[in-house]
């Protein structure tokens, strides 16, 4: 079972300016031109601790900056372990949504306890950067994503009463439209109470599973240090948004992926005993490409297979797709886009190992005009449909994961809005 735990947080001060100028995005998504222009929002923007410039001692240098911030009054602990209520407000495909989540501590388990499930597999190298910068300075600068079944409904309904009710703590807007508002709640008894339906179930990582294992890894090292933690030591627990599944504001994009290859003449003898092939009449350009793709919601729309071509590919059966599962998997584990187009479309075509997906062999993407600026160069291009919350959890709750880069939740949860200290 999990384990929630309230924190207290670590939070900007009014000394750091507005909050649009103070929030960054988690570091995996961040580019160094990201990271360049979040740093000249502010002297005090998230980016300076989650992915400081990569020069020197980087890990001692961010434990340095984060000493001053708190010295100088920029960063405040809160005097109280709190719960905190997060909404995030966003515009998707021109509807306006919002997604509500607690940020609170849930306690870092091994995943084999069941209490906290994955959905990918994870690298090793982000993991020791992740392990690196906990142990310089012993903070969790960026909330993990999860999600929570939320059967009874109450966590929603805490969520609700906050936002809807509750005096606002603050707010702000990033450069992306996103706006994020936050309230602070002592974490009363009867609050906890209520949550308490929350923990008959497991919670599943919807993104940060590196950070999610790092907690762990960190927890562990602490322990070696220090010995046994108590129970309700804050180095036990992740920091951690928790979404109910059923929140409106739940959206996934799907990723899509461009090989900066050619396809082999005979393309269309390699795909046909698994897929029916429509060759498609839009143009090369995202609105039309989308228009596809979302027009095919049981295909995969391959661009450039033949120059200029678009085409949908549709599974000629059940049977087809379970052909592709390996020993072990499922044919549902099969069924998933992702996994469709690995099995059944990027190994006959080109066979690209593992260790060439490591090193870049494909390039992912939410967004369909990235494929289509990267086509310019040539290669072949894969828009693929995404793969639902609910499909995540089945296949978590039967212990199977999807490769990397397998979903894209939006918007990812904001840096800097609450930071995680890993000491009473």
């Amino acid at each position: 079972m999990p384990r929630l735990m309230p924190i207290r947080g670590l939070r900007y001060t009014d000394k750091a300016g507005p909050l649009d100028q103070l929030l960054a995005p988690p570091f995996d998504v961040i580019g160094e031109r990201e990271r360049e222009r979040l740093a000249d929002l502010s002297p005090h923007n998230a980016v300076r601790l989650e992915l400081a410039e990569a020069e020197g001692e980087r890990y001692a240098a961010v434990a340095g900056e984060l000493d001053r911030w708190v010295a100088e009054g920029v960063l405040e602990r809160d005097a109280e372990p709190m719960l905190y209520v997060y909404e995030q407000v966003f515009v998707e495909a021109g509807v306006e949504r919002r997604r509500r989540a607690l940020i609170c501590g849930v306690e870092s388990q091994p995943w084999e306890e069941g209490a906290v499930l994955p959905h990918e597999f994870t690298m090793s190298a982000p993991k020791e950067d992740r392990l690196r910068l906990l142990q310089a300075t012993g903070t969790q600068f960026s909330p993990i994503f999860m999600l929570a079944r939320d059967r009874s409904g109450q966590l929603a309904g805490l969520l609700a009463s906050t936002a809807e009710g509750a005096a606002l703590d603050t707010s702000g807007e990033t450069a992306d439209g996103v706006t994020h508002r936050l309230w602070a709640l002592p974490a009363d008894r009867e609050r906890l109470r209520q949550l308490a339906p929350l923990l008959s179930e497991a919670f599943y990582i919807a993104d940060g599973h590196h950070r999610y294992e790092t907690s762990l890894a960190y927890r562990r090292w602490l322990a070696e240090r220090e010995g046994t933690l108590p129970s309700d030591h804050p180095a036990r627990f992740a920091m951690a948004g928790v979404v109910p599944v059923a929140d409106e504001g739940l959206v996934v994009r799907p990723l899509h992926r461009f090989v900066p290859r050619e396809a082999p003449a005979d393309w269309p003898e390699r795909l046909d005993p698994l897929f029916d092939i429509e060759e498609a009449s839009a143009g090369v350009d995202p609105g039309a490409l989308e228009a596809v793709r979302a027009g095919a919601p049981d295909g995969i729309v391959a661009v450039n297979l033949s120059p200029g071509s678009v085409h949908v590919l549709r599974p000629r059966s059940e049977a087809a797709i379970a052909s592709l599962a390996p020993a072990g998997a499922s044919a549902r584990w099969a069924a998933t886009a992702p996994n469709l187009l690995r099995l059944g479309v990027l190994d006959p075509l080109w066979d690209i190992s593992d260790e060439e997906l490591r090193a870049g062999a494909v390039t992912f993407t939410h967004e369909v005009g990235e494929v289509v600026e990267a086509l310019r160069g040539g290669g072949v291009g894969f828009l693929l449909q995404h793969v639902p919350a609910s499909e995540v959890i089945g296949l978590a709750d039967g212990g199977e994961r999807l490769p990397q880069k397998s979903t894209f939740y939006y918007p990812k949860l904001g840096t800097g809005l609450v930071f995680g200290p890993l000491s009473p």
